[in-house]
């Protein structure tokens, strides 16, 4: 058998029922990983509110055309409409806590990496009017102009700006979320 073992045997009864409740707590620690998912919801929403990874170190700055093409929050980094930002749920079973998002987006912003758009053809719509067609797509059932657009294959490089992690804080709030857990009343204890 890999690992080690301890072996305890008490004298008294009032030691035996610590222990077991000891071992009873070890044995779901459902308590203090929810504890942990809170904490972690609370650093990620300030990495946000700082547009910080975990290790301290500012996010990459939004690009050019990023910027020309945000309608709002342009200030902000990873938060146009704050989809990803409010998407971040945990789970917890079998003793293991999972945190993050499930927006499909979120892997890239993450890590980084690169997106590669296919060459694709549409048909846009407007609206013709004495002055000739207008700049603006309008709905089918609003146009009386059509035309054929299409984009070659192209790709964007997106940089890594990472939320999610734990920071040299993050760990020391983590052990001490997990301390008082161990530490906590026992059953027996005198408050």
């Amino acid at each position: 058998m890999a690992g080690s073992i301890l072996t305890v045997t008490t004298t008294t009864e009032q030691a035996s029922k610590a222990l077991l409740e000891l071992f009873e707590r070890l044995g779901d620690v459902a308590t203090p990983l929810n504890d942990i998912a809170e904490y972690l919801h609370l650093s990620t929403d300030d990495r946000f509110r700082r547009k910080v990874g975990p290790d301290g170190s500012p996010w990459a700055p939004l690009a050019p055309s990023t910027l020309a093409r945000k309608k709002r929050n342009k200030e902000k980094i990873l938060r146009e409409s704050g989809m990803l930002q409010d998407s971040f749920r945990h789970q917890v079973s079998n003793n293991e806590l999972d945190f993050g998002t499930d927006r499909h987006y979120g892997a890239i912003h993450q890590f980084g990496g690169t997106i590669n758009h296919a060459a694709r053809s549409q048909q846009v719509y407007f609206k013709a009017g004495k002055s000739g067609v207008g700049n603006r797509f309008v709905k089918k059932s609003a146009s009386n102009f059509a035309q054929w657009v299409t984009h070659g294959a192209r790709s964007t490089e997106m940089r890594a700006r990472p939320y999610l992690g734990l920071s040299a804080a993050d760990e020391l709030e983590v052990a001490e979320i997990i301390g008082n857990y161990l530490k906590g009343p026992f059953e027996g204890d005198q408050i």
